[in-house]
């Protein structure tokens, strides 16, 4: 006990001379590795964190780097039904996601998941758990799309009775699916030493993110924006939620932002059509107004259903704003048990509307594009994609790098250029370094001018040769009454060629949404499956404050 006693008074009581002189002078810095920076604890020759095991390394003492900070990343929103596909994302400040996050954009993970990505910081055994998770959900997938295949031509009570059957086949999975996806949120959240949990750095307050109650929804779009930013990083960091909650929050957001871009909303309202939110959330599709009216009852009573639900939702947010830890997950628990009941009879509201949906004739598909020459039709195709790619290559130049990882021993010239590729090479390479150069950030506007006219010449000639070689078909091929300018041939053909375009890219998305007889969350797995088929511009990152 004495010895003890002393030892305790040599740590405790130094002269106040030394802990200046230490504190001052820093002459203990290259024995303890520390800062001067630090605290004199940390820096003194007595340090008692020196004592203790190698794990430590000051982490006490660790300092708040802003530089340093993670970044945070939100999945692209799902564009309306057959709606046109986005190319680019919107030109914002943050770094561009890392690719491999393009396998993700329908999973609650995804903002911790490109975290960890951008830090280099994903362990191969949880790496592992996500590429097993995703080869579990891409069987389902595939195991549905094939048998929505199969049951294409078939009667509507022969295919009722086998969709039930694939229902009650794959409920127990997509249910084991859901609860792995939901474990691994939680352990792509940050730890702190030997593994432990740490501080979420995406936490509300370190956001900023408060949710306002319905009743108190601004009408500013910035303040719009603010809002909805809120309402999604609730969706994917709030503990206790239940996916459907998630999934509704996200659909607030999009509500709100469309809400904000006043031009965008109104593109979207066609005359003669309605655009609502549907099932599964966050999908919106586009019909008709003139409804009959017993489905137009059906339609307006779901949306409010559903708006009932979501005001709730957000209330319940506002009120526990200032609650934190585990009261307000069991918090939020509570309220996922109290709303399940009502989710689901939506789920069977919402069912009833697609099977009167189902036989209005506008909702069954594009028309296929005017007949031409294979090798034309593929020219044509190959300059459309030539022109994308210009408009990403210019759109690279303007903005910094990913901080997506790359293998560390990768030569240059041997890493595949294609975004599939790279997915891949990620989901089964667990080797990884990520390096940014400042000096990359940017190009000089005489080189950006020098590359956008070659770019643009090189596809104004290919252009040239297109219009050339579809005049000469139509001379071959059209008695003089029936031409057009080549000009119309042109418009036509690319308007239908794009109307099957995107009508083949949105079939995983339209059977999620709109065929009768799925089950929830058949809906949900190949929703995600359409959204990835999408091919949607990641949003680019910010830093947590």
């Amino acid at each position: 006990m004495l010895a003890a006693l002393l030892l305790s008074l040599v740590f405790c009581q130094m002269p106040a001379r030394a802990q200046l002189t230490q504190l001052s002078t820093g002459e203990n810095e290259p024995q303890n590795g520390g800062s001067v920076e630090l605290p004199w604890q940390a820096r003194d020759k007595f340090d008692r964190v020196r004592f203790m095991n190698m794990a430590s390394s000051h982490f006490i003492y660790k300092q708040y780097n802003p530089a340093q900070t993670p970044l945070i990343f939100f999945p692209p929103v799902p564009p309306p039904l057959d709606s046109e596909i986005p190319v680019l994302a919107p030109l914002d400040a943050g770094p561009p996601a890392p690719q491999e996050l393009a396998s993700f954009v329908g999973e609650t993970f995804y903002p911790l998941l490109g975290a960890r990505l951008a830090s280099d910081d994903l362990p191969k055994a949880l790496r592992a758990r996500i590429v097993a998770y995703r080869d579990a959900k891409v069987a389902i997938q595939s195991e549905l799309r094939f048998r929505l295949r199969e049951m294409k031509d078939a009667d509507k009570d022969t295919r009722a009775r086998q969709l039930s059957a694939l229902a009650a086949d794959q409920v127990a999975r997509i249910s084991a699916l859901e609860a792995d996806a939901e474990g691994i949120r939680l352990d792509l959240r940050p730890t702190g030493i030997l593994g432990l949990p740490a501080e979420n750095p995406a936490t509300p307050e370190n956001f900023g993110w408060k949710v306002r109650a319905a009743s108190e929804t601004p009408s500013d779009p910035s303040e719009l924006r603010r809002e909805a930013e809120a309402i999604r990083g609730e969706a994917y960091f709030e503990d206790g939620l239940s996916l459907q909650q998630r999934q509704l929050l996200e659909e607030v957001a999009d509500d709100l932002e469309a809400s904000a871009d006043a031009h965008g909303a109104q593109a979207q309202a066609l005359p003669g059509t309605r655009l609502i939110a549907f099932s599964p959330e966050p999908s919106r599709i586009v019909i008709p107004a003139d409804l009959p009216s017993t489905l137009l009852i059906k339609v307006n009573g779901y949306l409010s259903a559903k708006l009932a639900l979501k005001s709730e939702l957000r209330d319940a947010l506002h009120a526990a704003g200032d609650t934190f830890g585990e009261a307000r997950r069991k918090s939020m628990a509570r309220l996922a048990a109290v709303q399940a009941p009502r989710i689901g009879s939506l789920e069977e509201q919402a069912e009833a509307i697609r099977r009167e949906l189902a036989d209005i004739p506008s909702l069954r598909g594009a028309p296929p594009p005017p007949s031409l020459p294979p090798e034309l039709t593929a020219r044509i195709a190959a300059y459309r994609m030539h022109k994308v790619e210009l408009l990403k290559r210019l759109r690279a130049m303007l903005v910094a790098p990913s901080p997506s990882a790359e293998p560390a021993d990768a030569k240059s010239g041997s890493r595949p250029d294609d975004a599939s590729s790279r997915v891949q090479s990620w989901l089964h390479d667990g080797a990884s370094k990520t390096e940014i150069q400042p000096s990359s950030l940017k190009v000089s506007v005489a080189e950006f001018d020098r590359l956008q006219r070659e770019l643009i010449a090189s596809l104004n000639s290919e252009e040239s040769g297109i219009r050339e070689s579809l005049a000469d078909y139509v001379r071959t091929t059209n008695a003089p009454a029936d031409r057009k300018s080549i000009n119309d041939l042109l418009r036509d053909f690319e308007e239908a060629r794009q109307q099957q375009e995107i009508w083949d890219r949105y079939q995983d998305y339209q059977a999620a949404v709109l065929v009768p007889g799925l089950s929830a969350g058949q809906r949900r797995v190949l929703f995600d499956a359409g959204i990835e088929e999408l091919g949607l511009a990641l949003p680019g990152g910010e830093r947590t404050r």
